[in-house]
């Protein structure tokens, strides 16, 4: 991580005790951090929508600005079946103290601060269309700085969501930087073309927790939503292209330059029967993260005339590249929905019998690195926000030279195996007891810091008759993911 202050994460330990002992009553002030500051821009803001009976979505509008320090809260778990518990670092570019938030602040999980504005819209006949509580991310996806007295990029991530397996995330707003307030909080209702008055405040509880001044609690604005039909326009991408690498080649590169691939239990398990008529399928989630301390980085160069690009794996000190082996190769897949580059050596999943032996396999054969889930952005190395580091996923198109791909130190890649063939056909395979092996690095061919946890397996009991085929899934050390 990228702050001295980490190295105190051990605490987080007796934090975790401490959290969950917390009352939920009244909000109880905590020792006074970054200034928040709730603000409109302009009085107004326009909306276009391209049918009448669309519904109107409140998303931009309002910014909540950090001056003073960054705001910033970490979330997390020592275990699977500990307690969440938030805690907000007070000034965590200087001195660093820990304050264990109570814990009605989280919402859902990962998903950010609970009830933290109060809205109210107001249509152009004068009748409420929505009022209520919504959550806050700080991660917002939209940031921008507001003065220059913070950092040139804003170093969280982005989006406030977790894996079943999430174990940490860091929210938060940097210093001289606003973000979003109403980005992610899902704001939509049915109405005519007109003027809607949006009215925000944040909420006593939150008020009184981070010290917010009054004046800095409320805004307001107005929303002019009109409705057209629009024509459409094709663009173009550029095609990408670049040389060979000059970096010289290492097959045995530091510890500290490898990632750690971890594969994940599989989840979001269920039975499809509607795919292919006649037919049943096992679908599932997989995620494979990595664990750091290094990213995973694999850069493609294109064989000439060919639909395959020789593999390399980049190896770094710190953000500057420094060597790089072989890693097998990279594809081109031609099919609806994909149409990009995948590497081949990334993972395998199995369905697996009683005995743990084979009894199906995934066709699934290439992947598209990606950072999609924050897995732990509390383990050393991790990046908070991946795309301020310069090593952001391209997975190109066809007429792609050179690609690079990425997973960033803390955060997982997940896909969903949902189409006949990486979906498990399990139509005339008997009742009882399986296991949904996920791999990664099946050929071995990636450096990685250790292999010992390449490989889990799920347990799933398959019931039912073909046509009305049942799973059950037995939760995993606590984690019931359906």
């Amino acid at each position: 991580m990228h702050r001295t202050f980490r190295a105190s994460l051990a605490l987080l330990a007796s934090l975790a005790v401490i959290g969950s002992i917390v009352a939920t009553g009244p909000a109880q002030a905590v020792p006074k951090g970054a200034t928040l500051r709730l603000f409109a821009p302009s009085p107004s803001f326009s909306e276009t929508r391209y049918r009448a009976k669309e519904k109107i979505f409140v998303g931009s509008g309002l910014w909540l600005s950090a001056s003073g320090s960054t705001f910033e809260v970490i979330a997390h778990r020592d275990t699977y079946r500990s307690p969440i518990v938030a805690t907000e670092i007070i000034d965590p570019d200087t001195s660093a103290s820990e304050v264990v938030l109570p814990d009605w602040v989280l919402a859902d999980g990962w998903s950010g601060l609970r009830n933290f504005f109060a809205v109210t819209v107001t249509g152009p006949s004068g009748a409420v269309k929505f009022h209520g509580r919504v959550r806050f991310c700080p991660d917002s996806w939209n940031a921008q700085r507001v003065d220059s007295s913070g950092p040139m990029t804003s170093t969280f991530p982005l989006g406030c969501y977790g894996n079943p397996f999430t174990k940490g995330v860091v929210w938060g707003i940097d210093q001289g930087w606003a973000v979003g307030a109403l980005d992610l909080s899902h704001i939509r209702f049915s109405g005519p073309d007109g003027t809607y008055a949006v009215q925000v405040h944040i909420t006593p509880a939150y008020r009184q927790l981070f010290a917010i001044a009054p004046a800095d609690s409320a805004a307001s604005f107005n929303l002019v939503v009109s409705t057209y039909q629009c024509c459409t326009s094709t663009a173009t991408a550029d095609a990408t292209s670049a040389s060979g690498s000059n970096l010289p080649t290492r097959t045995n590169p530091r510890p500290s330059m490898m990632p750690d691939l971890v594969a994940l239990p599989a989840w979001g398990i269920g039975i499809d029967e509607y795919s292919v008529p006649g037919r049943d399928f096992l679908d599932f989630g997989a995620t494979v993260w990595d664990a750091g301390p290094a990213p995973m980085v694999v850069e493609g160069f294109r064989r000439t005339g060919t639909n395959v690009m020789d593999a390399w794996q980049t190896f770094y000190r710190g953000d500057k590249p420094v060597a790089r082996a072989p890693v097998g190769t990279l594809e081109y897949d031609a099919d609806p929905g994909h149409e990009h580059w995948h590497f081949t050596q990334f993972a395998a999943y199995r369905l697996l019998g009683s005995d743990k032996h084979e009894v199906v396999r995934s066709q699934k054969e290439g992947f598209c690195l990606a950072p999609t889930d924050a897995i732990d952005l509390t383990v050393a190395g991790a990046v908070w926000n991946p795309g301020t580091i310069g090593l952001s996923s391209a997975c190109g198109d066809a007429s792609a030279i050179w690609i690079r791909e990425t997973l960033p130190t803390g955060w997982g890649d997940t896909y969903f195996q949902s189409l006949p063939g990486q979906s498990f056909d399990v139509t005339d395979l008997p009742n009882g007891t399986y296991f949904i092996q996920v791999r990664a690095d099946p050929t071995g061919e990636i450096y990685e810091r250790s292999s010992s946890n390449d490989t889990r397996v799920r347990e799933v009991i398959l019931g039912g008759v073909p046509g009305d085929r049942t799973v059950r899934v037995p939760p995993w050390r606590g984690i019931d993911t359906g």
